[in-house]
This record gives C-alpha cells, sequence and structure tokens, in this order.
C-alpha cells in the first residue's frame, strides 16, 4: 500500500503531480500532523484532501482514502464506515468555489479551484467540532 502521509518533510508537487498524471495513486491520504506540518503545507485534512482534489482526483477518491482504506489497511474493519452498528464519526465538509492556493514542504504552491472546508466532525456520535454553529439552537430558541 502506498500512504501519502503528508507531514512538515514529506510531500512535494514535483513529485506527486507527475505520479498522478501516470495513474500512480496513493491508496490512503493520511498526515503526519505535529506543529511543523499544521503550520506549513499539511495544515489540515481538508486541506490535505482539497489538494489532492486540486491535483486530479474526484471529492469520492479522496474520502475513499481518507476513511476505508485506512481501515482496510490497519484490519480496523469497524472502521472508515456507517454501517449499522458502527461508531458514528463523521466529517462534514463545505466545499467551497473559489480561487485558493496548496503549499508543498518545499514551499512551492498549486492552484486550485475547490476547497473543503470542515464544518462539523462527529466523533463516536457525538458533535466535537461545530464552525459554524449546526448542531445547536438558535439563542432565541430559549425564551419561546
Amino acid at each position: 500500500n502506498f500512504d501519502v502521509g503528508h507531514g512538515g518533510g514529506a510531500f512535494s508537487f514535483r513529485q506527486a503531480i507527475p505520479a498522478i498524471q501516470q495513474g500512480f495513486l496513493p491508496n490512503v491520504i493520511s498526515s503526519d500532523l505535529h506543529s511543523q506540518s499544521m503550520n506549513s503545507g499539511f495544515k489540515d485534512m481538508a486541506n490535505l484532501l482539497s489538494k489532492f482534489m486540486n491535483m486530479g482526483l474526484t471529492m469520492e477518491e479522496v474520502v475513499l482514502r481518507a476513511t476505508w482504506n485506512p481501515a482496510q489497511v490497519i484490519n480496523r474493519k469497524d472502521l472508515g464506515h456507517l454501517d449499522v452498528g458502527a461508531e458514528a464519526d463523521i466529517a462534514v465538509f463545505t466545499l467551497r468555489k473559489g480561487d485558493f492556493g496548496f503549499l508543498d514542504i518545499r514551499r512551492t504552491k498549486i492552484d486550485g479551484d475547490r476547497r473543503l472546508e470542515t464544518e462539523m466532525t462527529i466523533r463516536s456520535g457525538k458533535v466535537v467540532w461545530d464552525l459554524n454553529g449546526l448542531s445547536v439552537p438558535y439563542w432565541e430558541s430559549e425564551f419561546k
């Protein structure tokens, strides 16, 4: 299996773009999260998935490589899906369209027209991240 493992020291457009153009796609899109990666080219998983979408993969292809495929690689058949009885681990994204820039570890850039923005994260059925308050009532509802 080929895993991206984007961190602060390993991910270069100079290698990734020609590989993708030649049909060599990663099986898994993952990160090596630490202070140097989140403050440089990696940023977060939504940014990493967006990078790959702007290099030619579809949203379905990046989601597969960040959910189901990694679960299979680590032999965790209980993860990476939303079947009945599975733990509810869900990421809710908004697909933004516009002009965006994406960096690699060499501090080179590609332009893109799509970016995923994390709206909400649900871990084991509980909301743990809610960017725009989608999971809570408006303040006026307390007085009705």
